[in-house]
């Protein structure tokens, strides 16, 4: 079975009981793998403080109130903001430019949730928007994990009406990945965590901090022993520059996962108390300070970027809301670690309080920089796609253009038919025969000031019937990406990379020819 899934899994081969990977090779890039470099940059802290009831504390701190140490090595404070002053200034219908509060993002997951699941998630989402203030108190991104690819169903906005239709006119669609065996749970596994590093590739030109509530189950866990070593260690760093991409863009994760009971973690963490942050502590080798020398689980991002998750709860409106009041209500501090080895190693992040009856809620740490391999094609390839759907230059590589539009107002979306004309495509031969070519497509819709409203992301495989390279040469291809349309949609852009090559083409299509498109029925 093949994973059309670029960045973390590429190709998955079921051979008898054994699992088997081979990772595609990647396109080269113009930037760098995103690393926080420890000898130059800020270590940049946002930091809830809780009392002793867990709520926030938002007045009377000052940084003499902190102490931060990495690698048990104390810090000096460099700059200090406390609470009050990320709060949105004025009331406006955009996202916050300045960068002074907080933004939200929240994400459905969809593709590890059953039918029932989902429907209960969808209606927790709306309870919450519906009880929130318009204009909502700072912006807000809705966003879907789907069977194929991770949607942006409504940019940022403060507008909750524009919020609550998009959620409307989400269509439903059967969960496809939740039985199956390893081979289903290894491709869930990939998709959630890419899933993480497009909202952060995304978000990183978003000034200030961003709250990621994943309401859902998010991945499953992986145990390294499942793979072979030299699968492991990729896919360890992959997970290493994950984290680093999300504590590098200021993304802090909370997740919501209503079915998970205790009962189900009590055979590993019988002994532990009912802080998630304390369990993962204990979880965490204490020589190699690896939070990830363990099994490879989604939940431990909530730690590593100074979340919560939250369990056994049936009012996921309200834990969405207290997700959101934690992520808003923090100070921000800053220090400059000391200049350490490039060794990949985990470098471990506390602050505490002077008053031991407050506890501080932030980042558990970040990964030091990796000399010793050479750079991930697949984040270069990630960063080169991100970069080519959001600027205005034009990318010739690959000839395509948009051909054609069927609109579907009943959920706000459109079918784009995009021409792929054969100049500069390579194919591969098939063991039956035939030809066949791996792209990876990005649709974004964007606003008048080039932001992102709506995306869709996604691995496709085109093949043909034959090997002939001269009619291969005369071939127009033409797939289909489907696409959300926000109401505030200015332009459409599409993107094509092909996956062994690192060739991109680009093309734009203007709001007025979408207005002018046909329209028919969501399947």
């Amino acid at each position: 079975m093949r994973l059309l899934r670029a960045g973390l899994f590429a190709v998955l081969i079921l051979v008898s009981p054994t699992v088997q990977f081979s990772f595609a090779q990647g396109q080269a890039g113009t930037s760098p793998a995103p690393t926080l470099h420890a000898t130059s940059t800020l270590v940049v802290l946002d930091v809830t403080v809780l009392d002793k009831h867990d709520r926030p504390v938002v007045k009377g701190l000052t940084a003499d109130d902190f102490t931060i140490t990495e690698n048990k090595q104390p810090q000096r404070i460099f700059s200090f903001e406390p609470p009050d002053a990320h709060v949105e200034a004025a009331i406006s219908d955009e996202a916050n430019s300045a960068g002074k509060a907080p933004v939200c993002i929240i994400v459905l997951d969809a593709l590890n949730s059953d039918l029932q699941q989902f429907g209960s998630i969808r209606r927790s989402v709306r309870e919450y928007l519906q009880a929130q203030p318009d204009p909502l108190t700072s912006s807000v991104e809705l966003l879907v994990q789907g069977n194929e690819s991770l949607k942006i169903l409504h940019g940022f906005t403060r507008n909750k009406q524009d919020l609550l239709d998009a959620l409307e006119h989400l269509p439903t669609s059967m969960p496809t990945r939740l039985s199956g065996g390893m081979s289903w749970q290894l491709e869930r596994f990939g998709q959630s965590y890419d899933a993480l590093v497009q909202i952060a590739l995304f978000n990183r030109g978003v000034p200030g901090r961003k709250n990621i509530i994943w309401v859902g189950p998010g991945s499953p866990g992986v145990a390294e022993s499942q793979l072979p070593h030299d699968i492991a260690l990729k896919v360890k760093r992959y997970v290493h520059e994950t984290v680093n991409l999300l504590v590098d863009a200021r993304i802090t994760l909370y997740v919501i996962h209503p079915e998970l009971k205790v009962d189900f973690m009590k055979p590993r963490i019988a002994s532990l108390s009912n802080s998630w942050l304390e369990m993962m502590d204990e979880l965490i080798n204490p020589e190699s300070g690896d939070p990830r020398s363990g099994d490879l689980n989604f939940g431990t991002f909530v730690s590593e970027t100074g979340g919560k998750l939250y369990y056994n709860r049936n009012d996921v409106d309200a834990e969405i809301a207290r997700s959101q009041q934690m992520g808003s209500m923090y100070y921000t501090l800053s220090y400059q670690p000391p200049q350490g080895d490039a060794d990949g190693r985990f470098r471990q992040i506390r602050v505490t309080m002077r008053d031991p009856s407050l506890r501080a809620l932030t980042k558990n740490g970040y990964f030091a920089p990796d000399n010793t391999p050479l750079p991930d094609p697949h984040w270069q390839a990630k960063m080169s796609l991100y970069e080519a759907a959001v600027s205005p230059l034009p990318y010739t590589a690959l000839d395509l253009k948009i051909a054609g539009v069927t609109r579907q107002p009943d959920s706000r979306s459109a079918v784009l038919t995009v021409q792929l004309k054969p100049r500069n495509l390579v194919w591969r031969k098939t063991e039956d025969g035939k030809s066949a070519i791996d792209l990876v497509v990005a649709a974004v819709c964007l606003n008048g000031r080039g932001d992102v409203l709506s995306s869709n992301v996604e691995e496709i495989t085109l093949q043909v019937n034959t090997p002939d390279p001269t009619r291969l040469a005369d071939l127009v291809l033409n797939p289909k990406v489907p696409l959300t349309i926000p109401r505030r949609t200015a332009s459409v852009r599409v993107v094509m990379e092909t996956q062994d090559g690192g060739l991109i083409g680009a093309t734009d299509m203007q709001r007025s020819a979408l207005d002018a498109a046909a329209s028919l029925s969501t399947p």
